[in-house]
């Protein structure tokens, strides 16, 4: 990583979630023998997220769908932004088994570098901590409108959520 850096490279770690439009239930002290009421809006709407986050900032791109054409998009949105990137991901089929992303990093020649985290241990992905942060902290609302629950997802992890990888992967 620090090699990558060194030759001009924005390191992110990146990770993709499905959020839910239903809040999600948390844990809260009551009086007891109350029942809690918790609100629906009945929807079975979801969100899909790309997100990203380096040592400096983070990402988080809204995708019709987790699928290998969203993470392409995903991946050219952040080169539009920087000149070299490095990809730290899972190893999810779209990532490194779909042969447009294969062509994307050749076409790209050096300046997309993709690279695989250790299987079965989603706890050394950053991102992974975005997701949690989200989800504590604003996906238990209400939101009557996808957009709304979009916009709040996306302020959250680019606003508000910051990652030291040296110190996180130390």
């Amino acid at each position: 990583m620090i090699l990558w850096k060194s030759e001009g490279y924005r390191v992110f770690a990146q990770d993709e979630a499905i959020v839910s439009l239903n809040p999600c239930k948390r844990r809260l002290w009551t009086e007891k023998g109350s029942r809690p009421v918790q609100l629906v809006n009945g929807s079975h709407k979801n969100a899909c997220f790309f997100g990203a986050v380096s040592d400096i900032d983070s990402h988080c791109w809204e995708a019709e769908w987790i699928d290998e054409d969203s993470f392409i998009e995903f991946a050219l949105y952040l080169m539009e932004q920087y000149e070299k990137v490095a990809l730290i991901t899972d190893r999810a089929t779209h990532h490194f088994k779909s042969e447009k992303v294969k062509r994307l990093v050749k076409e790209l020649d050096g300046s997309l570098i993709l690279w695989p985290l250790p299987r079965r241990l989603p706890e050394l992905n950053p991102m992974e901590q975005g997701w949690k942060s989200a989800r504590q902290n604003v996906t238990w609302k209400l939101f009557h409108d996808s957009r709304d629950l979009v916009n709040a997802v996306k302020s959250h992890i680019t606003c508000e959520f910051r990652m030291d990888l040296f110190k996180f992967w130390g």
